[in-house]
């Protein structure tokens, strides 16, 4: 009896670890330096997401902790957009060719309580806003219709979030330069570089390199991987 007990546990204890073992560090995706989210974003064609926040903000902090460690988030967030965060302190940000304080930025964007989430396409320019603080739940919904793109289509967000929906994102190939594959590796800590198919996680942004990397690529794809840079020659 004693022993059943213990493989119960013991299941129970490997069913909880596994069950969070997706998770990422917050610092794996969600970065702290506005121009390095924005050139990211154009790069891995991607929409970026700047949070308005602050270090005392109690509801920022339960974002992070809460909404941004949720896994259905950080899968949609892997695969759509580039994340950042950034307080109103003196740190310069280049924006729509001019230079701001993140503080003017906070200014600038008119924000008036923390935290608040800014969407800009992978061009940079603003999408849209959520002030305050967002459960996974809701969160989830705001990220799958951006990505989706359904505010280009004028379809209402209340009659969207009505609707049940398991998109994640679409495995893409991407074609990029060598000064592209080069920032993204040092700037993007969700990058990692491979010449063969790899095995294991299909969430990372994979660079793909070396003489069959379009072919690596392509069988990347059909497994399933969504985020694959290849290398232009």
């Amino acid at each position: 009896m004693m022993k059943k007990k213990i493989v119960i546990l013991l299941f129970i204890t490997m069913f909880i670890l596994f069950s969070y073992a997706f998770s990422y560090a917050l610092d794996k995706f969600l970065l702290k330096d506005f121009n390095t989210v924005m050139t990211l974003a154009k790069y891995e064609q991607k929409d970026a997401i700047i949070i308005f926040s602050d270090p005392g903000c109690f509801y920022c902090k339960k974002l992070k902790a809460e909404t941004l460690t949720d896994k259905t988030v950080q899968e949609i967030l892997a695969n759509n957009f580039i994340v950042g965060e950034i307080y109103p302190t003196n740190d310069k940000a280049f924006f729509e060719g001019k230079t701001y304080s993140y503080r003017e930025l906070f200014a600038g964007f008119g924000i008036k309580g923390t935290p608040t989430i800014v969407f800009f396409t992978s061009d940079g320019e603003p999408i849209t806003y959520v002030p305050g603080y967002v459960d996974a739940k809701n969160f989830s919904t705001i990220l799958r219709y951006i990505a989706t793109k359904q505010y280009l289509k004028k379809v209402d967000f209340r009659e969207y979030s009505k609707k049940k929906n398991s998109y994640l994102g679409t495995p893409t190939i991407l074609e990029i330069s060598k000064e592209s594959a080069s920032y993204i590796s040092i700037h993007d800590p969700m990058s990692t570089s491979t010449v063969v198919v790899p095995k294991g996680d299909k969430f990372l942004k994979y660079i793909v390199n070396g003489k069959d990397a379009l072919k690596v690529a392509q069988e990347m794809k059909k497994l399933g991987f969504y985020n694959i840079f290849v290398v232009k020659k």
